[in-house]
């Protein structure tokens, strides 16, 4: 399967590891404006039945604070059929569930919840797990 590298121009996330699947969807702007005035962040979404397999992360080969890299083996089927990811497609991974099972482990927990927007906003719920293991 052919190596392809993807470029980002920003850290990735610190649980991105080896192994991990990759996938992109094509995204498009969305609003009542599609030509967004200077200093305004435009909003773009992806279709959930659009979203493309690339591979598995086979390397992670640059990681500096401004720049990053993954390298994923990408089948030629998918190539020929989709094409690579072209630029401004979002880029999502998951974790492979027969390595990454396990929970939080620990004794102690600290949450802080933080909403940075100038609008109401409504937190629904909010859990967690707890197993005891010694006393």
């Amino acid at each position: 399967m052919p190596l392809i590298t993807l470029d980002f121009p920003f850290l990735l996330n610190v649980s991105v590891q080896i192994g991990d699947v990759v996938y992109y969807a094509v995204t498009s702007p969305v609003g009542p404006n599609v030509d967004w005035p200077s200093g305004r962040t435009p909003h773009f979404q992806a279709g959930y039945n659009n979203v493309i397999k690339i591979g598995i992360i086979v390397d992670i080969p640059i990681n500096t604070q401004d720049f990053s890299q993954i390298e994923a083996d990408m089948p030629q089927s998918i190539i020929n059929e989709f094409g690579l990811p072209p630029d401004g497609a979002f880029i999502m991974f998951s974790k492979d569930n027969k390595v990454n099972l396990s929970s939080m482990l620990g004794y102690y927990a600290s949450v802080k919840m933080v909403n940075n927007s100038t609008g109401e906003a409504e937190l629904f719920s909010v859990g967690t797990d707890v197993v005891e293991s010694s006393k």
